[in-house]
């Protein structure tokens, strides 16, 4: 019950309970108790999911807690009053765990504020949602009662943190370069980084550092193709060559959704690039504007003189066919080879 007054008070003194970094949030996560009432929204599906298993941790570890999970539109009038009510028969409480919070009806909306206000006993919440308070009623509601995060797209210069953050949970330790490499591959896809942290760790084992070419190791294709060479060949304008390269990643089992969330999140930097230059602009603004360092800054540089320049809105939609090909089944191969033909002028 001191949790959900305590939490009353906090909205009066700073008019809303909006947490705006992730470290926060799971300071949060890591010590609730009795009462606690915690919200991820946005659609960084991945944070979500971490602060999720964090509070699913706590409470059935530390807490003993019974853990029931719910989709929201599961929850007709009267189920989430009956659930916060009912004593836990195999626990001293119990976590509710309430996913697509948005799809609430509004009795079960009402439910939940009025539970919130009151206090909890012998129960806690957490409440998840791909998105955001100004989509949804319930969630600006939340907002102004309860700790919500917001799960965005981290920002570059994020992503050295998330790096070193995931590569200490698996007990290996990252050179510079390592991390960068795993940021250009990675782009700000924080799934896409873990889970080539977690390719790193089982490969080179518990406590290992790994340099640059340790990593290239991992994630290369066959015969020595990988996707920083695909990247390379289509903004150097080198087309066959890049068909190949694709051809190569797609043999070795590159995962294609993969390949085209770094080429896309590469097309914006060297987007973002070539704008810089022909402003007058240097490496050094376009190190601020991309979080590029050494040795991407210096790939970057040299995209702006080789990358074909192609219209933004007519990449744009290459990438979401090509996004929405690799999902429908289209033939592989084709699909990335109609974009490398659209981001390419043919001369090579």
């Amino acid at each position: 019950m001191y949790y959900a007054r305590s939490v009353r008070i906090y909205q009066v003194e700073k008019g809303n309970m909006k947490i705006r970094k992730y470290n926060e949030m799971d300071k949060i996560a890591n010590n609730a108790s009795e009462g606690a009432v915690l919200v991820a929204a946005g659609p960084d599906l991945y944070q979500s999911g971490r602060l999720q298993s964090t509070v699913v941790k706590r409470f059935r570890k530390a807490m003993d807690y019974e853990i029931l999970r719910f989709e929201a539109d599961e929850l007709s009038e009267g189920d989430l009053k009956r659930h916060l009510l009912e004593n836990s028969l195999f626990s001293i409480g119990k976590l509710i765990v309430i996913s697509n919070t948005h799809k609430l009806v509004k009795a079960s909306g009402s439910e939940l504020l009025h539970a919130i206000n009151e206090g909890l006993s012998d129960s806690a919440l957490f409440l998840s949602s791909e998105k955001v308070p100004r989509e949804s009623a319930i969630l600006r509601k939340l907002e102004k009662a309860v700790p919500v995060y917001i799960c965005y797209e981290p920002f570059d210069g994020d992503m050295p943190g998330w790096a070193k953050r995931l590569a200490s949970e698996e007990d290996i330790r990252l050179t510079r370069d390592t991390v960068q490499l795993l940021i250009e591959y990675s782009g700000r896809n924080l799934r896409r980084l873990s889970d080539a942290v977690t390719k790193l760790a089982l490969y080179h084992g518990s406590g290992a550092e790994i340099d640059r070419n340790g990593m290239i190791e991992v994630i290369s294709g066959k015969g020595g193709k990988d996707i920083f060479h695909l990247g390379d060949m289509i903004f150097g304008n080198r087309r066959g060559e890049a068909v190949g390269a694709a051809w190569s990643l797609l043999q070795y089992g590159e995962e294609p959704v993969g390949m085209i969330a770094y080429l896309f999140s590469l097309w914006q930097k060297v987007i973002g690039a070539m704008e810089i230059v022909e402003a007058g602009g240097g490496s050094q603004e376009v190190s601020a504007a991309t979080g590029a360092r050494y040795p991407l800054l210096d790939k970057l540089m040299k995209f702006t003189r080789t990358a074909c320049k192609v219209d933004t809105a007519v990449a744009a939609e290459a990438f979401a066919e090509a996004d929405y090909g690799v999902k429908t089944g289209v033939d592989h191969l084709l699909v990335f080879s109609r974009l490398i033909f659209t981001l390419t002028s043919g001369r090579l």
